[in-house]
């Protein structure tokens, strides 16, 4: 059933976005790169969890031959809780027999870092994605749209700014990967109603 509510929000923000409607909320970080496709790099997380920021950081600047000797005792695994309960979950094949080192951390950290924020959460992620194409009628443009913008811009347009975005400046610096300016969906992405001047408007009175 919980799963519904990110359907729905999926479709809330869509909907707020189509009808230019600052509905007070900032996006996530690392839930932004999910939507996006992008890769969650270590710094990308320090706001979404601090405590696993931290140790990973620990980890990736502790001395070598201590880590070498094995006294943290760390392998390949991660400690999930699930319903009230607590199981052990394998980072890669037989990652129970993996002990982590001086050679091997890093590779530790970006598959800790991908099972944290990627592979627990996709459904989450899927149905939100879900939600937020039926408003758009196209798959391929919901990915389009996250990846033409920078959080802080999709933040101005969700939550308000004193500056405004101008249209043509963000279509004038957009990298199109897979696509072309002249492809039939980018030039109904750019005409689908947006301001000719500007997405935001200023919204500092209705904040105070």
């Amino acid at each position: 059933m919980h799963l519904d509510y990110f359907t729905f929000s999926g479709r809330v923000i869509g909907l707020a976005l189509m009808h230019k409607v600052q509905v007070g909320i900032i996006f996530d970080r690392v839930f932004f790169l999910q939507l996006a496709g992008r890769h969650i790099s270590l710094e990308d997380i320090h706001d979404a969890d601090p405590y696993l920021y931290n140790s990973c950081k620990q980890i990736l600047e502790m001395d070598a031959d201590f880590i070498d000797s094995d006294a943290l005792g760390l392998t390949f695994v991660r400690e999930v809780e699930e319903l009230g309960s607590r199981r052990v979950v394998e980072l890669c094949p037989d990652g129970k027999s993996i002990s982590v080192t001086s050679k091997n951390r890093e590779e530790y950290v970006n598959l800790l870092i991908r099972h944290r924020f990627v592979i627990s959460t996709s459904d989450q992620v899927s149905r939100f994605a879900r939600g937020f194409a039926d408003i758009l009628c196209n798959s391929g443009l919901q990915t389009f749209f996250f990846q033409s913008l920078e959080l802080e811009d999709l933040d101005w347009m969700l939550y308000g700014s004193e500056n405004a975005v101008c249209v043509e400046d963000w279509k004038a610096h957009t990298e199109y990967n897979g696509y072309k300016e002249t492809d039939p969906l980018i030039s109904w992405f750019w005409e689908g109603g947006w301001d000719n001047n500007t997405i935001l408007r200023n919204n500092h009175e209705n904040r105070c």
